[in-house]
């Protein structure tokens, strides 16, 4: 009997250390984001606009501060800690508004890429979109980078199920790729820039800068795995190691 008691209070005792080592473990996770201000640019009429909704909520429940606004005329970066531009924006409407910008900037966008200085100009050889009738994974390759959140390399499903439409990019070599298309190593779908490297036709990064190529209506589809890869690129973006 009191090796039985012995056994169940070690067995309480683990569970209990366990989940204290985890509560740690999500309070510096989230304590990059808590308190820092988010600019939010999206096409907030656009037919994906409640997705960009809870993007924004997302992003609240981290602890950040979100200011979302049109992509009609967005205003500059100043004071903020992070850019976020949606999928849906129309990249003509915001062209140079944040290629210079000294605030880090994360996209979902691949038609943003060229504007940003993140590839060359050419749509569907430097940067563009695929069609695929049944895949639900992408392939990580750079582990242990942070920006990989802890995954290891391999096949990874981010999403739900099968997705129709992935979004990617072809960086340059001082690019960090963290994952690609299946199959397709120069289509990257996530991929980032460190401040002060040399991006496309030796524009140099004036800060950090990642890309995450969702489609407009795929951020409702992540799981728990994509979310928490999403968020480690935000948090990377602003200083994240």
């Amino acid at each position: 009997m009191r090796r039985f008691w012995n056994c169940h209070v070690l067995a309480v005792l683990s569970i209990l250390l366990l989940s204290a080592t985890a509560i740690h473990a999500a309070d510096e996770g989230n304590a990059i984001f808590r308190g820092k201000k988010l600019l939010l640019v999206a096409a907030t009429s656009s037919p994906t606009a409640a997705i960009d909704a809870d993007i924004r909520r997302h992003f609240e429940s981290l602890g950040m501060t979100v200011t979302m606004v049109s992509d009609v005329n967005p205003p500059p970066a100043d004071g903020y800690d992070l850019v976020f531009l949606a999928s849906d924006v129309k990249a003509k409407t915001i062209t140079g508004t944040y290629r210079t910008t000294s605030v880090p900037v994360f996209t979902t966008k691949p038609w943003l890429l060229d504007f940003l200085g993140m590839t060359g100009y050419q749509p569907q050889e430097d940067y563009g979109e695929d069609s695929k009738e049944e895949q639900s994974f992408l392939w990580l390759i750079n582990a242990p980078n942070p920006i990989q959140a802890g995954f290891p390399n391999g096949m990874f499903m981010p999403v739900k199920h099968a997705i129709k439409v992935y979004n990617w990019g072809r960086p340059e070599p001082s690019a960090q790729v963290i994952a690609f298309l299946p199959g397709e190593p120069s289509k990257a779908f996530l991929f980032a820039y460190e401040k002060g490297v040399y991006m496309d036709h030796d524009f140099v990064a004036p800060a950090r800068r990642i890309f995450f190529g969702l489609a407009p209506d795929q951020f409702d589809l992540l799981i728990p795995d994509g979310l928490k890869l999403f968020d480690s690129c935000a948090a990377w973006a602003m200083g994240g190691k």
